[in-house]
């Protein structure tokens, strides 16, 4: 009897575990996001025949054909910037459905282009449709991130930077994810206090709350992502031109999983924040080709 009961209190607990586990995953947005996106992985859909890299959902072969016959020179395009090949082959989901495709992305948010999960690229219905102009530089800034992720294997990884990783993507897609701000409108919002934020860590989770060292006006005219991503894309650039051979060696040591700040200094001789000092030196001087 005594054994019975022992047995009912450890069923007891382990249920109470369990349930008291689940509730707390579905309370923290973050994790119920991600097995969201877990239960609806695109590489469960199916494949083209003719580029099996490429999945679609109902409704969706049209946009997946266009994709595929843009994969080839996008992941070349990578590649050459990014110092090598791909670790593994990147996997392209495709959607028909805003619903679906919210499902699919890791934030359940139907609002977004397009994004980039443990290696898997998932692009909105609308990049098919109304927003079909921007497919190809949605999708090449999106196998950045993938590129990225799949040399950075271990989730015990810290993540570098978002200034560095976006304003890469940025730079590697010639502007996708930044296209209505320009050069010069990002430039002139440096010289005018409203700059990003630079540093060694930290992920740019809400868009609405990245660091600049002063807000910049709420202005339709000027998206705070967008100009965040233009200014991350001009240092990345700048850095670039500054010593491609410095920048090339800091891409496969973050790739490698390295430390971000040892990186920049082992590769460049100076810290983040110096570097940064010098690009908006640049600017001030209005040297283009500086920048």
């Amino acid at each position: 009897m005594t054994r019975h009961r022992l047995f009912k209190g450890v069923v007891a607990g382990v249920v109470s575990f369990i349930i008291v586990g689940c509730a707390t995953v579905l309370a923290v947005p973050m994790l119920r996001h991600y097995l969201v996106a877990v239960v609806n992985d695109p590489t469960a859909l199916p494949a083209l025949e003719t580029d099996p890299r490429v999945h679609y959902a109902a409704g969706a072969k049209a946009c997946a054909l266009a994709v595929a016959s843009l994969l080839p020179p996008a992941i070349e395009r990578v590649e050459k910037a990014q110092r090598r090949p791909f670790a593994r082959e990147p996997a392209i989901g495709v959607y028909a459905s805003h619903e679906a495709y919210a499902k699919a992305n890791g934030l359940e948010d139907p609002t977004i282009a397009a994004t980039s999960r443990s290696g898997r690229v998932i692009l909105s219905p609308r990049l098919c449709d109304r927003e079909f102009s921007r497919l190809d530089g949605v999708l090449i800034h999106e196998l950045s991130h993938a590129h990225l992720v799949g040399w950075r294997f271990s989730l015990l990884t810290r993540r570098p930077p978002s200034w560095f990783t976006e304003g890469l993507a940025v730079m590697v897609s010639a502007g996708a994810g930044a296209e209505s701000v320009s050069e010069r409108a990002a430039a002139e919002a440096i010289a005018n206090g409203y700059a990003i934020l630079v540093g060694d860590e930290g992920l740019w989770v809400d868009f609405d709350l990245i660091p600049f060292e002063n807000d910049p006006p709420r202005d339709a005219s000027l998206p705070r992502q967008r100009l965040a991503y233009r200014q991350a894309a001009m240092f990345i650039e700048w850095l670039n031109h500054l010593d491609a051979q410095a920048f090339g060696n800091l891409l496969l040591l973050v790739e490698d999983g390295e430390n971000f700040k040892e990186s920049v200094r082992a590769s460049y001789g100076r810290g983040t924040l110096q570097l940064w000092h010098g690009f908006v030196s640049a600017l001030k001087l209005g040297d283009r080709a500086a920048y």
